[in-house]
Protein backbone atom coordinates (compact mmCIF):
# COMPACT_ATOMS: atom_id res chain seq x y z
CA UNK A 1 0.00 0.00 0.00
CA UNK A 2 1.73 3.01 -1.23
CA UNK A 3 0.41 6.45 -0.42
CA UNK A 4 0.29 9.19 -3.04
CA UNK A 5 2.14 11.47 -0.63
CA UNK A 6 5.06 9.12 -0.14
CA UNK A 7 8.00 11.50 0.20
CA UNK A 8 10.47 8.85 -0.87
CA UNK A 9 9.22 8.84 -4.43
CA UNK A 10 11.01 11.37 -6.66
CA UNK A 11 7.88 12.25 -8.67
CA UNK A 12 5.98 13.29 -5.55
CA UNK A 13 8.93 15.36 -4.36
CA UNK A 14 9.21 17.09 -7.75
CA UNK A 15 5.48 17.87 -7.76
CA UNK A 16 5.67 19.39 -4.29
CA UNK A 17 8.78 21.36 -5.18
CA UNK A 18 7.09 22.66 -8.33
CA UNK A 19 4.02 23.65 -6.29
CA UNK A 20 6.08 25.60 -3.74
CA UNK A 21 8.26 27.16 -6.43
CA UNK A 22 5.15 28.39 -8.28
CA UNK A 23 3.69 29.75 -5.03
CA UNK A 24 6.97 31.50 -4.21
CA UNK A 25 7.31 33.13 -7.63
CA UNK A 26 3.64 34.13 -7.62
CA UNK A 27 4.20 35.86 -4.31
CA UNK A 28 7.32 37.61 -5.65
CA UNK A 29 5.40 38.71 -8.75
CA UNK A 30 2.53 40.04 -6.62
CA UNK A 31 4.91 41.98 -4.35
CA UNK A 32 6.71 43.42 -7.36
CA UNK A 33 3.37 44.57 -8.80
CA UNK A 34 2.42 46.22 -5.53
CA UNK A 35 5.78 47.99 -5.32
CA UNK A 36 5.61 49.19 -8.93
CA UNK A 37 2.00 50.34 -8.50
CA UNK A 38 2.80 52.22 -5.29
CA UNK A 39 5.82 53.89 -6.89
CA UNK A 40 3.82 54.91 -9.94
CA UNK A 41 1.05 56.31 -7.74
CA UNK A 42 3.57 58.27 -5.68
CA UNK A 43 5.18 59.75 -8.80
CA UNK A 44 1.76 60.65 -10.21
CA UNK A 45 0.69 62.32 -6.96
CA UNK A 46 3.90 64.35 -6.74
CA UNK A 47 3.36 65.48 -10.33
CA UNK A 48 -0.27 66.40 -9.61
CA UNK A 49 0.69 68.32 -6.48
CA UNK A 50 3.32 70.37 -8.31
CA UNK A 51 0.92 71.21 -11.13
CA UNK A 52 -1.00 74.41 -10.45
CA UNK A 53 -4.63 73.70 -9.69
CA UNK A 54 -7.11 75.52 -11.91
CA UNK A 55 -8.88 78.31 -10.15
CA UNK A 56 -12.63 78.07 -9.90
CA UNK A 57 -14.34 80.74 -11.94
CA UNK A 58 -15.77 83.68 -10.07
CA UNK A 59 -19.39 83.03 -9.21
CA UNK A 60 -21.12 86.01 -10.80
CA UNK A 61 -24.49 85.08 -9.31
CA UNK A 62 -23.04 85.08 -5.81
CA UNK A 63 -21.31 88.42 -6.36
CA UNK A 64 -24.52 89.87 -7.75
CA UNK A 65 -26.54 88.67 -4.74
CA UNK A 66 -24.12 90.45 -2.43
CA UNK A 67 -24.11 93.63 -4.50
CA UNK A 68 -27.90 93.64 -4.81
CA UNK A 69 -28.42 93.28 -1.08
CA UNK A 70 -25.72 95.73 -0.05
CA UNK A 71 -26.62 98.43 -2.59
CA UNK A 72 -30.36 97.65 -2.58
CA UNK A 73 -30.43 97.64 -6.39
CA UNK A 74 -33.68 97.90 -8.27
CA UNK A 75 -34.44 95.13 -10.79
CA UNK A 76 -33.54 97.52 -13.63
CA UNK A 77 -30.21 98.37 -12.03
CA UNK A 78 -29.52 94.67 -11.45
CA UNK A 79 -30.09 93.91 -15.13
CA UNK A 80 -27.71 96.74 -16.11
CA UNK A 81 -25.01 95.80 -13.59
CA UNK A 82 -25.03 92.01 -14.21
CA UNK A 83 -23.46 92.11 -17.73
CA UNK A 84 -20.84 94.58 -16.52
CA UNK A 85 -19.92 92.31 -13.62
CA UNK A 86 -19.89 89.21 -15.83
CA UNK A 87 -17.57 90.89 -18.38
CA UNK A 88 -15.23 92.47 -15.84
CA UNK A 89 -14.93 89.38 -13.66
CA UNK A 90 -14.16 87.28 -16.74
CA UNK A 91 -11.48 89.82 -17.67
CA UNK A 92 -10.04 89.59 -14.15
CA UNK A 93 -9.90 85.80 -14.44
CA UNK A 94 -7.94 86.23 -17.67
CA UNK A 95 -5.54 88.74 -16.09
CA UNK A 96 -5.02 86.42 -13.13
CA UNK A 97 -4.26 83.50 -15.44
CA UNK A 98 -1.73 85.58 -17.39
CA UNK A 99 -0.08 86.89 -14.21
CA UNK A 100 0.14 83.49 -12.51
CA UNK A 101 3.59 82.57 -13.97
CA UNK A 102 5.07 85.89 -12.82
CA UNK A 103 3.57 85.50 -9.37
CA UNK A 104 4.94 81.97 -9.12
CA UNK A 105 8.40 83.23 -10.10
CA UNK A 106 8.30 86.01 -7.50
CA UNK A 107 7.26 83.52 -4.84
CA UNK A 108 10.15 81.22 -5.79
CA UNK A 109 12.60 84.13 -5.51
CA UNK A 110 11.12 85.13 -2.15
CA UNK A 111 11.44 81.58 -0.83
CA UNK A 112 14.99 81.24 -2.09
CA UNK A 113 16.07 84.57 -0.60
CA UNK A 114 14.39 83.95 2.76
CA UNK A 115 15.80 80.42 3.03
CA UNK A 116 19.30 81.72 2.32
CA UNK A 117 19.14 83.72 5.56
CA UNK A 118 17.72 80.95 7.75
CA UNK A 119 19.37 78.03 9.52
CA UNK A 120 18.11 74.48 8.69
CA UNK A 121 15.56 74.38 11.53
CA UNK A 122 14.19 77.79 10.57
CA UNK A 123 14.04 76.67 6.92
CA UNK A 124 11.75 73.79 7.88
CA UNK A 125 9.52 76.18 9.80
CA UNK A 126 9.58 78.64 6.91
CA UNK A 127 8.35 75.94 4.51
CA UNK A 128 5.30 75.37 6.69
CA UNK A 129 4.68 79.09 7.16
CA UNK A 130 5.03 79.91 3.47
CA UNK A 131 2.74 77.02 2.51
CA UNK A 132 0.05 78.27 4.93
CA UNK A 133 0.56 81.82 3.71
CA UNK A 134 0.09 80.81 0.08
CA UNK A 135 -3.04 78.82 0.92
CA UNK A 136 -4.40 81.74 2.91
CA UNK A 137 -3.69 84.26 0.15
CA UNK A 138 -5.17 82.09 -2.56
CA UNK A 139 -8.26 81.24 -0.55
CA UNK A 140 -9.00 84.74 0.66
CA UNK A 141 -8.47 86.45 -2.69
CA UNK A 142 -10.87 84.04 -4.37
CA UNK A 143 -13.46 84.26 -1.57
CA UNK A 144 -13.48 88.04 -1.83
CA UNK A 145 -14.42 87.70 -5.49
CA UNK A 146 -17.18 85.20 -4.79
CA UNK A 147 -15.42 82.12 -6.13
CA UNK A 148 -16.40 78.78 -4.75
CA UNK A 149 -13.78 76.21 -3.80
CA UNK A 150 -13.72 73.29 -6.20
CA UNK A 151 -16.36 70.76 -5.33
CA UNK A 152 -18.32 73.01 -2.96
CA UNK A 153 -21.67 74.48 -3.92
CA UNK A 154 -22.08 78.19 -4.14
CA UNK A 155 -24.27 79.36 -1.34
CA UNK A 156 -25.08 82.64 0.30
CA UNK A 157 -22.09 84.16 1.97
CA UNK A 158 -22.05 84.32 5.76
CA UNK A 159 -22.00 88.02 6.11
Amino acid sequence: MKSNDDLTQPVVLLKRMLYWRMAFFSLILMLAGIAIGASAMHMWMVKQRSRPQPRPPVNVARVMRRIESQLKLTPEQTEQVRPVMRRCLADLDQVRAEARPQIRQHLRVMNRDVQAVLDPQQQQQWKKISRRLMNLLQGRSMQRLGATPAGKPAGPSPG
